[in-house]
């Protein structure tokens, strides 16, 4: 024991005594050169990006189905063909009302909603067919009026079916047609895409507030499409002889003082100035509106066209809308009054499917020679065909959808002196060119995946050098 004790102490002391390997200048030169090759691999990248080159891919569900309306991750069999109902949704009922073919049979807890099948169900014993034992479930949030109803078509057919006719099958099958759409998707609230323009400033705020109350005439009891078309009435007006080439400063302006410039005639404005503009005010007049602009494709690039527009959350049917302020189009509806968002839109121009299709506008600036009556500054519905040609033109297969969430602001572009006019700007076009990009919807494959995965590695990179080279300065030999 002693020997071993001895021995220990002396490796310590041999330990103790080995000298710290430090840095040699070879070391701290292969590192600053290192790093500054990394600083002029993120610098060329930075600089050689094309124009609204950050965005990253999402799904239709993702855009068009948020936490605000009820959807299902999925559903779980139980015991006694019952279904149990994971439910993605930003709020609990207090109770749950069954109702199997329109008739109540059962009230439930609201956090655990549950569909009981009706039997009996089929299993090919009898001459009945199989659509003789479908039943329509529907569940009602309570209190009434919180939320709207969720419907299933269910079918169950015994397993026992199966085996007897030649078929393993272990368990007994559910065909379930839900009204909401089912998946483990990404899902935001509406209010992920809602700007809440604290950068624009309290005084502004206030001052915005007052026209959206005063001029706009914008009431608490208006409902949504009222509110849209208040804002646009109001904009178009005051807007009617501003456009123009937009100067250079609008990119980083915000949207209030962008709009003092256009209607007191020092500022003109295209598209994008419009879009952003109308964003804003829908905001302010109590209707969640996020920003979208339109690019195409070539060679699985993005380049720059040159459309903006907006999409609007209508609560009353639970859906985002499309409004285009700049072409005085409030909404566009199929032939059950369903409201219509960009990508519903990109998709009927895909396949040239306008009929019974109509868009909501006003006649008074864009479609004055349309042969439709209409009173002055008063919303009139016309066929949507007879009013979508720059839809026609922008929404093709080649078509990039872009959905920017806050802050709302514009992406740099060749004059970088602009990041040093303004907080807001710089922070948000340094988190969209590295982490934080504007969902896209595209009917093909895009590079933004790569392109972040690149961009994000080289920073990463970096950082890991500057670290190192960091640790050996301060470990290096006086």
């Amino acid at each position: 024991m002693r020997l071993a004790a001895r021995g220990k102490t002396l490796l310590g002391e041999r330990d103790s005594a080995r000298p710290m390997k430090l840095p040699t200048r070879t070391n701290l030169r292969g590192l600053s050169l290192l790093c500054l090759l990394l600083l002029g691999a993120n610098l060329y990248v930075f600089f050689a990006r094309d124009w609204e080159a950050s965005f990253l891919p999402a799904s239709y569900a993702t855009l068009y189905y948020p936490l605000d309306a009820p959807s299902l991750r999925e559903w779980v069999v139980e015991k006694d063909h019952t279904l149990r109902l994971d439910l993605a949704w930003n709020r609990t009922p207090a109770q749950w009302q069954l109702l199997v073919d329109g008739k109540p049979v059962q009230t439930m807890p609201g956090d655990a909603p549950r569909i009981a099948v009706a039997g009996p169900i089929f299993d090919g014993t009898t001459s009945t067919p199989l659509d003789d034992f479908k039943h329509r479930y529907t569940l009602r949030p309570l209190p009434a009026g919180i939320g709207p109803d969720l419907d299933f078509t269910i079918n169950a057919i015994a397993g026992e079916f199966y085996r007897k006719n030649g078929m393993q099958m272990s368990h007994d099958i559910y065909l379930v047609q839900p009204s909401v759409p089912v998946g483990k998707f990404t899902r935001h609230p509406v209010s992920y895409w809602v700007d809440d323009y604290g950068y624009v400033g309290a005084a502004s705020l206030a001052a915005a507030d007052r026209v959206v109350r005063e001029e706009m005439g914008v009431r608490d009891t208006d409902d949504t499409p009222t509110r849209i078309e208040k804002v646009v009435r109001y904009l178009r007006l005051k807007l009617a002889n501003s456009g123009g080439v937009p100067k250079d400063d609008f990119r980083w302006m915000d949207p209030w003082h962008m709009c003092q410039q256009m209607i007191n005639g020092t500022g003109k404005g295209w598209c994008t100035q419009n879009a952003l503009i109308y964003t804003f005010f829908a905001n302010r007049a109590g209707v969640p509106t996020r920003f979208v602009f339109g690019a195409n494709t070539e060679h699985d690039t993005i380049i720059y066209n040159g459309h903006s527009w907006a999409e609007s959350w209508v609560r009353e049917q639970n859906r985002w809308t499309y409004v285009d302020v700049t072409q005085s189009i409030l909404s566009v509806q199929d032939r059950t009054g369903a409201l219509l968002n960009t990508a519903d839109i990109l998709h009927l121009c895909e396949h040239d499917a306008f009929d019974g299709f109509t868009a909501r506008i006003f006649k008074d600036w864009h479609w004055k020679d349309l042969p439709v009556a209409a009173q002055p500054l008063t919303p009139v519905i016309v066929p949507f065909s007879a009013v979508n040609r720059l839809a026609r033109q922008e929404y093709t297969h080649q078509a990039i959808l872009k959905f920017r969430h806050p802050p709302n602001v514009e992406d740099i572009r060749g004059d970088y002196a602009m990041l040093l006019q303004d907080r807001t700007f710089a922070w948000t076009n340094f988190r969209r060119y590295l982490w934080d990009p504007p969902a896209a919807y595209s009917l093909l494959p895009t590079d933004g995946p790569r392109t972040y995965c690149l961009r994000q590695s080289l920073f990463a990179g970096l950082l890991a050098g500057l670290l190192l080279l960091v640790i050996a300065l301060v470990r290096r030999p006086r």
